[in-house]
């Protein structure tokens, strides 16, 4: 309670006794803690949201999380093996990336084997690997 309210309980007291008084206390009482009950229960409301909105976060989070680390993988993986095929080829690919580049624009085009070779010079199995990882599925 505050002050102006024990102020007027004075006030009551002495102008009309203990027992009107003692019935405003009560009244007032009840009152506050009807608004409390209010405040708690909208505070548990709005606890009760924050919490599913943490959970979708985090579920979200783990979503995301785990579809980067795939694509991740998938990338390293046909690094790796485009890698295997021009060590097998006797060639590194990091000595001509253009006819890389070209044969997996073609590849993407759906240009065959046969051609894509002739136009970038590339071993016919490093084609088809790039094909195979490249080309239109």
């Amino acid at each position: 309670m505050v002050a102006s309210d024990w102020f007027l309980f004075v006030v009551l007291i002495v102008l009309f006794g203990a027992g009107p008084v003692l019935a405003a206390l009560i009244f007032f009482e009840l009152r506050h803690r009807k608004a409390l009950s209010a405040l708690e229960a909208r505070l548990e409301k709005l606890s009760d949201q924050m919490g599913g909105l943490d959970s979708n976060t985090v579920r979200s989070s783990i979503t995301l999380e785990s579809s980067f680390t795939d694509a991740i993988r998938k990338v390293q993986a046909e690094i790796k093996s485009l890698e295997i095929v021009f060590r097998g080829a006797g060639q590194s690919p990091r000595e001509n990336p253009e006819s890389v580049d070209a044969a997996i624009r073609l590849a993407r085009e759906g240009v065959s084997s046969d051609l894509i070779v002739a136009k970038t010079g590339l071993p016919v199995h490093a084609v088809e690997s790039i094909i195979s990882l490249h080309g239109r599925r």
